[in-house]
């Protein structure tokens, strides 16, 4: 697979995505969430795939990718920059499915829903802190632009 070059907004997604998961604020992921985020990009692998993988960018074997180390991995699943339009008119066919009334927002519950959907081997707690990081106002609502930045980050 290609390495792409990343553009400051693709960082900028890989970035919100790298803390999605760093819960603790460490500056590291571990591994083991590495499948999650590539299936989240559209990339399922096997495990065999993502071992090697996983071997190949943890080079201090720490079982933590730093974020150096996610960017050189993830720059090889992330699409080149022009695909960013059809990528974002995508997800707003997406998000127009669940927001049939057209508010501009989705319930959270309906946002879970849709993660779930992607993964249902995300567990509930995980959701939770997704859900509680992206509605930081506390509305109970994901609008588009939220919603776009979990689905491009993940």
């Amino acid at each position: 697979m290609e390495k792409t070059e990343l553009s400051k907004d693709q960082l900028k997604v890989l970035k919100a995505s790298f803390d999605a998961f760093d819960k603790d604020k460490t500056g590291s992921i571990p591994t083991d969430v590495v499948g999650t985020i590539l299936e989240l990009l559209g990339h399922t692998l096997s495990e065999e795939e993502l071992e090697d993988v996983i071997d190949e960018y943890d080079e201090d074997e720490s079982g933590q990718l730093e974020f150096n180390e996610f960017v050189q991995l993830a720059s090889n699943y992330v699409e080149p920059e022009e695909d960013y339009d059809a990528l974002r008119k995508e997800l707003r066919e997406v998000f127009m499915m669940y927001d049939k009334e057209a508010k501009g927002f989705i319930p959270v519950d309906s946002f879970k829903q849709i993660l779930r959907e992607l993964d249902g081997a995300v567990p509930e707690e995980e959701l939770d802190d997704i859900v509680d990081e992206i509605d930081a106002d506390g509305s109970g609502t994901v609008d588009f632009e939220e919603f776009m930045e979990v689905m491009t980050a993940m």
